[in-house]
C-alpha cells in the first residue's frame, strides 16, 4: 500500500511539473540559418556566419543522406526509435560503468536529451541531467522521432563554430548533406562527441580513427554489410577548400544585400568562370588600371547568369566596386531605342533617307565621332556607323519625351527629368544608366519586345510586358547583326559568321566609358570598360576596348548561337519624318535678358520670365525644376541661370543677377 501511495504521489508531482513547466517550444526556433548564396545548380557562391557567429544551414530530414542519419543513430543513440526520450537501459548501464570505473565514462544521453541540453546550454551536473531528461520526455510527446532526428542533425556541433550537418558537409567536403557517401557520413557523424579533437581539416588522423568507430557501430547494428564497411574504411578523406574568395563575388554580395538570408540565385558558375577567364585575358590588352564589368542575361528566363563587377574582387581599392551597377553615360548604346521609337510610329524604316549634315540647337553644335558629315544616308547606315546627327534629328522628329518613354519601357531607368535636363543630347547618351539596365534593354530586343525585370533568384516571379513590337525588334536586330558588318576581335571566326549575334557600341564624352552591348537571342551581354574614378583615356572607345570582349563572350561555347535568324522585312512607312534639317524659329528666352541685373529692395526680387514659343516648356533655375510655372520668380540676391526645355528636346538659357541696394 505504501508503494502504491508513493507511486501516486510521484505521478501527481510529475503531472504538476509537466503542466507548470511546459516545454519551451520557442527555444527550438532560436537557431538561425547562416546566410548562404548558391548558384542556380546549388553550388556555393558565398557563405557568411549568422548573427550568432555560427555556421548553420538547417535542412529538412529529406535533404540529409540516409547514411548520415543511420551513422548518427548508431554511434549516439542506437535505441533511438525504441525509447521515449530517456533510454532506461542505457541509464542503468551508464550507472554501472561509472561506479565500476569510479569516474564518468558514460552519460547515457539520448539524441532527444542532447537537443534539450543544447537548447539551454547548462553545465553537466546531475541536476542538469534531470532537467534534460524531463524536457526530453516532453519533447518526445510533442513531435515525431524524425523531427527530433532532424533537429539534432541541424544543431549538433561539428567543429569550431560549425553547427549542423549541412554546414559541416559543405565546409568539409564542398557538398550538401544529401550528397554524402557512407565514408563521409560516418566521419561527420563521429564529430559531435569531441568536435575539436576530430575535425578532419585539423586532425585528419584522429578523424579517421573516429570514423572507424562509427563504421564498426553501424556494422554491429546491421546497418551496413562487411563489404560496405571495408570499402568505406579504405576510402581516403578528401576535403574541400572553402576558405577562398567567394565565387561570382559581386553577384553574391548583391544577392545577400537583396536577401539578407541568402538563397539560390540564377548565376551559373560555369558561365561565370568562363566570362571571368575571358575578362582576365582581355584586360591585359587595356591600359594600366583599367576596369571591366560584364553582365550576362538569359533572355528566355530573364535571369542573370554572370556578373563581373571589376577585374579583381580582391583588390583593396577597386575590388568592392560593382561596375555593373555604377551609373555611367552610355554614349551611343541608346541609339537603337531612339530609332525603335520612330519604327514603332512607322515614321522611318531601315531604308529611309536621313540627313547627316551640320546642325545647331540653342548654341549646341553636335558632331559625329569622326567629325565628318555624309549628307543623305539610310537609317541602317546611320545606326551601324553610330552617327550622332541622324540620331538627334530622329529624336527631334519623334519627340524626346516619346524616345525616353521607349528607352524606359525597354528597361533602362533614366534619371528623373532626363528629357528636361539632357535635352536632345539624350540621343547621344548624355544621361546616366548602369550596365545591368542597359543589358536588360538589349534582352528586351532579343525577346521580341517583351520587357522583363532581370532576376537574380530562381524563385523570382517574372512577368513580361510588351514594350516594342516584334517587327521593330527584328529590324533593329537585323541592322546591328554580324550579318551586316564584321565584329572586332573575332577574326578567328570563319567567313560567314556562323555564330550569330547583334551588338551596339557606345563611347561617353571625354572617352571615360567604353561600352558594347548585344544579344544572340539566347543571351544578352553587356561590357563596360573604363576607370572607376572617371578619368578618360584615348583607348576607351567602345569599338576598340569593349567590342572584342563582347564578341568573344557571345561566341564562346557556353553562350553561342549557331542558328542564324531570317532577314527582317522592310517596315512600311505611313508618315515619314521631316528630316531635312529645317526647323522652326530657334527656341529663345525673351525675358529676362541674358546678363541683366535686378535690384532686391526687400527680401526678394520679382523676375518675370518667358520664351518665344507658346508650347509647353519645362523651366529650371540653377538646374532645379521650377514646379509651378507662373511666369514669375521670387529670388534673393545671387547669380542665376534660367533654362527652358521643349518637349522636342530644344533648350535655351540665360544668366542674370539679383543685387541688394545699400
Amino acid at each position: 500500500m505504501g508503494i502504491s501511495a508513493a507511486g501516486v504521489l510521484c505521478a501527481v508531482v510529475f503531472w504538476l511539473l509537466w503542466t507548470t513547466f511546459p516545454f519551451p517550444q520557442e527555444k527550438l526556433q532560436r537557431w538561425p540559418s547562416s546566410p548562404v548564396v548558391l548558384d542556380a545548380r546549388g553550388r556555393t557562391m558565398l557563405r557568411v556566419v549568422g548573427a550568432d557567429e555560427q555556421w548553420r544551414q538547417p535542412v529538412p530530414i529529406s535533404e540529409i543522406s540516409p547514411w548520415l542519419a543511420r551513422a548518427t543513430i548508431a554511434v549516439e543513440d542506437s535505441r533511438f526509435y525504441r525509447h521515449r526520450g530517456v533510454d532506461v537501459a542505457a541509464v542503468v548501464r551508464a550507472i554501472g560503468q561509472n561506479l565500476l570505473s569510479r569516474q564518468v565514462v558514460s552519460g547515457a544521453s539520448t539524441l532527444t536529451m542532447q537537443i534539450c541540453r543544447m537548447m539551454d546550454d547548462r553545465p553537466r551536473t546531475l541536476r542538469a541531467k534531470a532537467v534534460e531528461s524531463f524536457r526530453a520526455l516532453q519533447l518526445e510527446r510533442l513531435t515525431t522521432k524524425d523531427r527530433i532526428l532532424e533537429l539534432y542533425l541541424n544543431v549538433a556541433p561539428y567543429g569550431g563554430n560549425i553547427r549542423g550537418v549541412e554546414a559541416a558537409a559543405r565546409i568539409y567536403f564542398g557538398k550538401g548533406a544529401n550528397d554524402l557517401c557512407l565514408a563521409e557520413a560516418a566521419l561527420i557523424a563521429g564529430l559531435p562527441q569531441s568536435p575539436s579533437r576530430y575535425r578532419p581539416d585539423r586532425h585528419p588522423t584522429s578523424a579517421k580513427q573516429r570514423q572507424a568507430v562509427v563504421l564498426k557501430r553501424m556494422l554491429a547494428e546491421d546497418m551496413i554489410s562487411r563489404a560496405q564497411f571495408d570499402a568505406a574504411l579504405a576510402e581516403p578523406i578528401l576535403r574541400a577548400n572553402v576558405h577562398t574568395v567567394p565565387r561570382a563575388t559581386h553577384a553574391a554580395w548583391l544577392a545577400l544585400r537583396l536577401r539578407p538570408g541568402g538563397g539560390r540565385t540564377t548565376i551559373d558558375l560555369d558561365i561565370q568562370s568562363e566570362v571571368e577567364r575571358l575578362v582576365r585575358d582581355h584586360v591585359g590588352q587595356l591600359p594600366a588600371d583599367s576596369q571591366v564589368a560584364v553582365v550576362v542575361i538569359d533572355i528566355t528566363a530573364s535571369a542573370v547568369r554572370a556578373m563581373v563587377g571589376s577585374v579583381d574582387p580582391a583588390d583593396p581599392m577597386h575590388g568592392q566596386v560593382n561596375g555593373a551597377l555604377a551609373p555611367r553615360s552610355p554614349g551611343s548604346a541608346l541609339k537603337p531605342f531612339i530609332y525603335a521609337a520612330a519604327f514603332e510610329l512607322r515614321r522611318l524604316n531601315a531604308q529611309s533617307r536621313i540627313d547627316d549634315s551640320a546642325i545647331s540647337r540653342a548654341g549646341w553644335s553636335p558632331e559625329n565621332f569622326d567629325r565628318q558629315f555624309r549628307g543623305a544616308i539610310t537609317v541602317a547606315q546611320a545606326l551601324q556607323m553610330s552617327l550622332n546627327i541622324p540620331a538627334i534629328r530622329t529624336a527631334e522628329g519623334v519627340g524626346l519625351a516619346r524616345c525616353c518613354a521607349v528607352i524606359h519601357a525597354c528597361g533602362v531607368h533614366l534619371p528623373r527629368d532626363a528629357a528636361g535636363r539632357g535635352g536632345l543630347a539624350v540621343a547621344v547618351g548624355a544621361v546616366e544608366t548602369n550596365l545591368l539596365d542597359l543589358t536588360n534593354a538589349y534582352a528586351t530586343l532579343g525577346r521580341g519586345g517583351i520587357f522583363k525585370e532581370p532576376s537574380l533568384f530562381v524563385d523570382a516571379d517574372i512577368r513580361g510586358v510588351r514594350a516594342l513590337s516584334e517587327d521593330t525588334c527584328r529590324c533593329i536586330n537585323d541592322i546591328l547583326s554580324c550579318r551586316r558588318r564584321p565584329a572586332a576581335g573575332r577574326e578567328d571566326i570563319p567567313e560567314g559568321q556562323p555564330a550569330w549575334f547583334m551588338w551596339k557600341t557606345g563611347t561617353s564624352s571625354g572617352r571615360r566609358d567604353a561600352w558594347a552591348v548585344g544579344h544572340n537571342y539566347r543571351y544578352a551581354v553587356g561590357v563596360w570598360v573604363g576607370r572607376f574614378r572617371g578619368t578618360g583615356r584615348v583607348e576607351y572607345v567602345g569599338g576598340k576596348s569593349a567590342e572584342p570582349l563582347l564578341a568573344r563572350i557571345l561566341t564562346c561555347g557556353l553562350l553561342s548561337n549557331s542558328i542564324e535568324p531570317p532577314e527582317a522585312p522592310l517596315l512600311p512607312v505611313r508618315q515619314p519624318l521631316a528630316l531635312s534639317g529645317q526647323t522652326a524659329e530657334e527656341l529663345r528666352i525673351t525675358a529676362p535678358e541674358d546678363g541683366s541685373e535686378f535690384a532686391c529692395l526687400g527680401q526678394a526680387a520679382t523676375v518675370a520670365y518667358s520664351a518665344n514659343r507658346q508650347a509647353t516648356l519645362t523651366w529650371f533655375l540653377n538646374d532645379r525644376l521650377i514646379e509651378s510655372n507662373t511666369g514669375r520668380l521670387a529670388v534673393s540676391t545671387g547669380r542665376y541661370t534660367l533654362r527652358c526645355v521643349s518637349d522636342e528636346g530644344h533648350s535655351a538659357s540665360v544668366s542674370f543677377a539679383v543685387v541688394s541696394i545699400p
